[in-house]
């Protein structure tokens, strides 16, 4: 490793895994993530809705027959390296070092809300989306969106989440239900310090990666609102990997973080699009 000591690489690895967890995306934690897949693919459940029936004394009993149709998730592979020269290594054994693999992790992480995002805003149809993205969002597009779901039997359990943009933030700021509502920061350990808020029995986050339309004066942003069901995640091995390896012709070790994952809806029923005018 050219000056670069075992301990240093487990211990960049073990950072790199721990920041990925613990905040590398936003997304991930609040929609279903099945880790360790072997392959280029897996599968996710989706379970169909059940029917109680009567039945006769002595009589049998009617089975539900509950339909359980699988969804395919694709895997593909990401990478986030950076070259860190010879003449550097004094500076990274201790903060710099975790400097370094927090942004590895973040730039992991992006690219996994980036995945995220694409699925949910891919799922949604003319039947499930609020607004045409011509005007701002108000009080009415977010009832209208938590009325889609109670009519789609959403389960209301706690896991339904919403994601805005900044501009969309700004103006849920100046809806009086919303202002006054609680951060949940401190409930849920990866929104710490971060913009989250319950409304409606929905955690409402601020994500800056949301899809665009438009642009200047017609800018929009696809907001998203879904239950934790309705999306997978799928990750190979354990999510993000790392490793550095020194390179010779460029006096400099190679810190590569990497990843192979893919996301999915799995129940385009638990996805709301909420089009609305950036400004």
């Amino acid at each position: 490793m050219a000056d670069i000591t075992a301990a240093f690489v487990r211990q960049y690895e073990a950072e790199v895994h721990v920041a990925y967890q613990q905040g590398g995306s936003r997304l991930r934690n609040s929609i279903r993530v099945q880790t360790g897949v072997v392959g280029r693919s897996t599968t996710f459940t989706k379970i169909g809705k059940g029917q109680a029936t009567q039945k006769t004394r002595k009589g049998d009993v009617v089975i539900m027959d509950v339909d359980h149709s699988q969804v395919e998730c694709m895997l593909s592979d990401w990478y986030a390296p950076d070259y860190v020269d010879k003449l550097d290594e004094f500076k990274i054994k201790h903060d710099e070092r975790r400097v370094l693999a927090q942004a590895g992790a973040y730039a992991v992480g992006r690219k996994v809300d980036e995945l995220i995002i694409a699925a949910a805003t891919g799922a949604v149809t003319s039947g499930n989306t609020v607004g045409t993205g011509t005007a701002l969002l108000t009080l009415d597009n977010c009832l209208e969106a938590f009325a889609l779901f109670n009519e789609a039997e959403v389960p209301d359990d706690g896991q339904r989440y919403a994601v805005v943009g900044p501009r969309q933030w700004n103006a849920l700021l100046k809806i009086d239900q919303f202002a006054k509502s609680e951060y949940v920061g401190n409930d849920y350990s990866w929104l710490k310090g971060r913009e989250a808020k319950r409304w409606l029995n929905i955690v409402w986050m601020m994500h800056t990666g949301l899809t665009k339309t438009g642009s200047g004066a017609t800018a929009a942003t696809k907001c998203m609102m879904y239950h934790k069901t309705a999306i997978g995640l799928a990750e190979n091995g354990n999510g993000v990997k790392s490793e550095i390896n020194y390179v010779p012709h460029k006096v400099a070790h190679l810190c590569n973080n990497m990843i192979s994952c893919g996301s999915v809806v799995i129940d385009p029923s638990g996805v709301v699009c909420l089009h609305v005018k950036d400004k």
